[in-house]
């Protein structure tokens, strides 16, 4: 251990992955304080790791640029990155990602081993050929964070306590209070109807009838936040609002996770927002379709899933042409209205409940 120097993560994307691999990355840092730890992250989530203690370096590419183009730029701009990657001489690459992209990016690092999953728990398992140490996660290791955790076990560290680091900046926070302050807003719920997939998409009409019932239940605001193109789901929401339309102002992603820290309540589908807000600590009732809440869900032991279980599920698929995504359908606004009363009262719960 102490003849190692440098390590490099691999972890591009997406923004709940990289929230995901914080920390395996704190207990890596905390077991080799002394090793300079760099992250491998696309640009658009690198913003969450920069001035993180853990980390030495943050070097970011943009592969899905990479791919849309295809021409000499982007050749050239990869083979910067694979020089400066050079140029770090790490000990080892550890790939999160499991993807083929990401374990070549570990390979032509010229690291001198590279540590990656066993074909198992790998997205593209062929990707595997090129790994010197594979991991077999203990079977105990269900959710993503602890199965990320457990890759540590290839530099034989054991995996240890569940912690985040997120920016916290000072003029994010302001930025979240004159927004809120300017509209009148103390105490509030964020609303995420956005999910990447549209698969993960309740309904918008969905989220407007829940919104008015909790206004008139609880008094709290309803803050709706947003991701690229979903803007049209927030101007659905506020068109389906019959009552006082809920409050919308937009954020950037540190911006984000200023307000998450404000909040009394977050409730939204399996993305990147959720996942950032669970890590903050906010109180969680996530909305679960084609993802498995065991692995993917909130992991306070108060926090609500609302799920139906199909005989199709969990698929992981990004569109649903057979069964019209039925998991979400059957999740009504009685189930999502009583789960929110029922986390802001924070009454005792299960790890990760499910209702029904």
């Amino acid at each position: 251990m102490a003849d190692f120097r440098r390590i490099l993560i691999i972890k591009l994307s997406s923004i709940g992955d990289v929230v995901h691999t914080l920390p395996a990355v704190h207990n890596l840092k905390r077991a080799l304080p002394s090793v300079e730890v760099d992250w491998l992250v696309e640009n658009k989530s690198k913003v969450l790791l920069e001035g993180n203690s853990a980390v030495s370096k943050v070097i970011d590419v943009d592969t899905h640029r990479w791919r849309q183009e295809r021409g000499f730029a982007s050749l050239s701009e990869m083979k910067s990155v694979f020089s400066k990657l050079r140029d770090r001489q790490y000990d080892f690459a550890l790939d999160f990602q499991g993807l083929w992209k990401s374990a070549a990016f570990g390979y032509f690092s010229g690291a001198r081993r590279l540590i990656g999953f066993d074909r198992q728990h790998l997205k593209e398992p062929g990707c595997r050929i090129l790994y010197d140490v594979r991991v077999v996660p203990r079977s105990g290791a269900v959710h993503v964070i602890d199965l990320n955790k457990e890759l540590l076990r290839g530099l034989d560290i054991v995996p240890g306590d569940t912690h985040f680091e997120l920016p916290n900046r000072s003029e994010d926070r302001e930025y979240i209070e004159q927004q809120l302050k300017s509209q009148s807003v103390r105490d509030f719920v964020v609303i995420n109807p956005g999910g990447g997939w549209s698969t993960k998409n309740w309904d918008p009409q969905n989220y407007a009838t829940l919104h008015q019932r909790l206004t008139n239940a609880t008094g709290l605001k309803s803050v709706l936040t947003w991701g690229p193109g979903e803007l049209p789901l927030i101007d659905e929401i506020r068109r389906c609002s019959s009552a006082e339309s809920p409050v919308v102002f937009p954020t950037t992603l540190t911006q984000f996770v200023a307000l998450a820290r404000r909040a009394r309540l977050f409730i939204g589908g399996d993305t990147g927002p959720l996942h950032i807000a669970a890590a903050c600590k906010t109180p969680i009732v996530g909305i679960y379709g084609p993802t498995d809440p065991a692995r993917n869900g909130p992991f306070h032991q108060d926090d609500i899933v609302v799920s139906h279980q199909v005989p199709c599920g969990p698929c992981y698929k990004r569109s649903c042409e057979i069964y019209k995504t039925e998991c979400l359908r059957l999740v009504t606004v009685d189930e999502v209205f009583k789960a929110a009363l029922r986390r802001l009262s924070s009454e005792p719960t299960t790890p990760a409940t499910e209702v029904p």
